[in-house]
């Protein structure tokens, strides 16, 4: 922006680059997710909600908490049932105060309106209680206790659900829901990654168990070389900084074709409410700023892919956003500097001599790899970079052959 002093865009780009390397740290542990932790970024940088519609068994929990993990917090999380009751989630009421002082009191510590990012599994399950109080909470980011009243810390409210449900009770609540993403199984051809990637994770928490160190064997847990990249947080008050910036983005670019793909929406019938409509330009927005941009591109538009309402329109509005000049073949995905491949190519070089099994260098194959095919499809005109890169993979291939010659 122009009145944005050179200091401050600076910085506000070193905090968005080093934001997205925090996501890419995120996204080497899961396969087929690469989508999902960015709109995870996107909901977190808009302080909206997102919804993850799919079955069971798609490592929904476990990369929420793996998210949580780079802004150094912890996620609120459960699983939703017909009979959850609201103080599973809000908290037990205070009963000394009740019986000394018949003061009607939440002690909310530790529960949902003190967290700072949520996980509701199964979130449509909720009785009517619990979805207004939580309409309320997402709404105002207020929680009333008594005759008090709690301003909640919530950055997002992510939730999931096998499906959206076709109920106009539940309409209103659903549409507090900014984004959307569907996740499924990963395909046959990447099975093979999510054992490997999988066991990993298993044998790295068979090893740092509690209850096996103190235990059973009373180790010190053990943490496996070159399996988890670096833990270096990203401290909420730098996201609050890039929070702030979404205020200094220039839309002005993409506003007259963002028009005409709404009134396109409209002529079509296509659910998009003016609220919904409204607050898709904070997604632009956070786009852009991942891209380290502070001036929107029709690019940008591409999150419109993940701002349905209705299943039924998710294809159409993908049709109507295409027809309107907008690449959406990877909406949402965060387009890396090369100066951050670079990064990534140094560490994992740096770890190389560290790797002592054959699964650990197998592992940085499968890292180079996917580095390797970022720099292809990103930057084609890199070419000492992914000569870099190949000479990597060729010596970490050396290394496997030299060390486990039987192998």
């Amino acid at each position: 922006m122009s009145n944005a002093t050179p200091t401050r865009h600076d910085r506000t780009r070193l905090l968005a680059r080093t934001f997205a390397t925090r996501l890419e740290e995120v996204k080497q542990g899961f396969v087929e997710r690469d989508e999902v932790v960015d709109l995870l970024a996107l909901a977190t940088l808009c302080r909206e909600h997102a919804l993850l519609i799919g079955p069971p068994g798609t490592a929904k929990t476990r990369l929420i908490e793996r998210y949580c993990r780079i802004l150094d917090t912890s996620p609120f999380t459960y699983l939703l049932t017909r009979f959850t009751e609201p103080a599973e989630l809000f908290g037990p009421i205070d009963l000394r105060k009740f019986q000394d002082q018949s003061v009607y009191e939440v002690n909310t510590s530790g529960m949902l309106p003190e967290a700072r990012i949520a996980f509701l599994d199964e979130v449509f399950q909720g009785s009517s209680a619990i979805l207004n109080t939580l309409l309320t909470l997402v709404n105002e980011r207020n929680f009333f206790t008594g005759s008090k009243t709690i301003h909640g810390r919530l950055i997002t409210l992510l939730g999931s659900s096998n499906e959206i449900p076709d109920d106009p009770v539940l309409a209103a609540f659903s549409d507090r829901f900014l984004f959307r993403c569907r996740l499924d199984y990963v395909a046959d051809d990447e099975v093979e990654e999510v054992l490997g990637m999988g066991w990993q994770a298993e044998q790295q928490q068979i090893r740092t168990d509690p209850a096996l160190v103190d235990g059973q064997f009373g180790k010190t847990p053990v943490k496996v070389a070159g399996t988890e990249r670096s833990q270096v947080a990203f401290p909420l008050a730098d996201l609050a900084v890039l929070q702030q910036a979404l205020a200094d983005i220039d839309l002005s670019a993409v506003r007259d074709p963002y028009a005409r793909i709404v009134r396109a929406l409209r002529a079509e019938g296509i659910a998009f409410s003016d609220r919904r409509a409204v607050k898709a330009q904070k997604a632009f927005a956070a786009s852009a700023l991942l891209a380290g941009r502070l001036r929107a591109e029709i690019s940008d538009l591409a999150v419109l892919t993940r701002l349905w309402t209705d299943p039924r329109d998710e294809q159409s509005l993908r049709r109507i956003v295409a027809d309107h000049g907008v690449p959406i073949d990877t909406p949402g995905r965060i387009l890396r500097d090369p100066y951050d491949l670079r990064i990534d190519l140094r560490e994992y070089r740096n770890r190389l001599a560290l790797l002592r099994t054959s699964d650990e260098i197998r592992e940085m194959l499968r890292l180079l790899g996917r580095l390797a095919a970022e720099a292809r499809r990103d930057h084609p005109a890199e070419q000492p970079l992914l000569k870099e890169i190949s000479q990597a993979q060729r010596e970490t291939l050396t290394k496997l052959r030299e060390d486990f010659p039987e192998e």
